[in-house]
């Protein structure tokens, strides 16, 4: 039981940092405001974490493993596979709506604290090849035109949903994000 309520601690805590530094940024969260808002002790703070770094390393670990499952349990639903395809941009179009435009977490991860530390950069890129991995197995899996090779297709695609959702955070809207969902569609 202690092991759970440990576990449950651990998992407060991320969760209450990984909205702060999604919200507010990693650099205006300080350590008390998580512990205030986590509503736990100082020393429960720093018996699972050692430093902010730490917990931002934490988070986007957990980050990266719970947008991997959401992604592939929407994409998995579908079964033509180039309709799997076009999915990834209402996927996150949706996150981006959901988030209120405000951006991949990731790269704002990135923009304030991947420079910093060495391991939050390779969370960061982690994740991202993670993406681009999942992406050219679906583009292997598709049928499509061969209008580019898959390694062109599926890096395309990376940086087109890359782009959406860069611009989608800017502007506050889903266009661009729709703009290059379509202009995939000529290509598959």
């Amino acid at each position: 039981m202690t092991k759970q309520r440990g576990q449950a601690v651990t998992d407060k805590i991320i969760d209450t940092a990984g909205r702060l530094f999604y919200k507010q940024g990693f650099n205006a969260t300080g350590i008390n405001q998580v512990i205030e808002e986590a509503d736990i002790a100082k020393a429960s703070l720093y018996k699972h974490f050692e430093s902010k770094n730490d917990l931002m390393v934490a988070y986007l670990q957990g980050l990266h493993q719970s947008w991997y499952n959401r992604l592939e349990t929407d994409i998995e639903k579908i079964s033509d596979p180039k309709e799997k395809l076009l999915a990834l941009f209402d996927h996150h179009d949706a996150r981006q709506q959901f988030r209120d435009f405000g951006g991949c977490p990731f790269i704002k991860a990135n923009n304030e604290a991947g420079a910093a530390d060495p391991r939050i950069l390779t969370e960061v890129q982690e994740a991202k090849e993670h993406a681009k991995s999942y992406i050219k197995t679906l583009v292997a899996n598709s049928g499509h035109r061969q209008v580019l090779s898959d390694d062109e297709l599926a890096e395309t695609i990376f940086l087109m949903i890359e782009g959406g959702v860069t611009t989608a955070s800017v502007f506050k809207q889903s266009a661009d994000l729709q703009t290059a969902k379509k202009l995939i569609q000529k290509l598959i």
